[in-house]
């Protein structure tokens, strides 16, 4: 299972390690988000051919967006209104609630148009503490993996509690080794 988020090289996950895995400075996710809420309750009976874009776990991949667009599913826009639904935009970022891999993420990109997501992701809109990239890039390391395995719940399909996602433990270096980190991973 530690094993279930991929690492975008062991180079990578080294320079995480000796930069960051002494860290004093670890803060629980919710707190490093403006935004930290699930997405929408959408049952086949509201979806439509057309519309507003429903973004689904399938779509989430490990530090990537997937576009599936055959498999793409949509709403009305009364649908939206009727539900109270909540926005995507280019920048959020989405994390699988559900396997596999549970705790996967990735980013919004641009030219999807308006967008929603499903109940089992969770949308994150991070404050000015940590960078989008960063962030994304903790997610695919060990110790995101561990922390992750440690709260995961479930009997026919394992995952995550938004609560617990949002106690999950994040290094807060500075923002300069934040972007250095972004771009040993890159």
């Amino acid at each position: 299972m530690l094993n279930c988020l991929t690492i975008n090289s062991l180079d990578s996950m080294s320079q995480f390690i000796e930069m960051f895995g002494k860290a004093t400075e670890r803060v629980e996710l919710s707190s490093l988000c403006d935004t930290f809420i699930d997405g929408d309750w959408i049952e086949a009976k509201d979806q439509s051919d057309s519309g507003i874009r429903l973004i689904q776990t399938g779509n989430v991949g490990v530090g990537e967006y997937k576009d599936k667009e055959d498999k793409a599913r949509y709403i009305s826009e009364e649908t939206f209104t009727r539900l109270n639904c909540t926005e995507v935009f280019e920048g959020d970022i989405l994390i699988s609630r559900l396997p596999d891999p549970v705790g996967r993420a990735c980013s919004i990109p641009g030219g999807l148009g308006k967008s929603i997501t499903a109940v089992d992701c969770t949308i994150i809109r991070l404050n000015e503490k940590v960078l989008p990239k960063y962030f994304i890039s903790f997610t695919n390391t060990p110790d995101y993996a561990m922390q992750i395995k440690k709260v995961l719940s479930g009997t026919t399909r394992l995952r995550v509690s938004r609560a617990n996602l949002g106690k999950i433990q994040v290094p807060l270096p500075s923002k300069d080794e934040q972007q250095t980190f972004v771009e040993i991973a890159d």
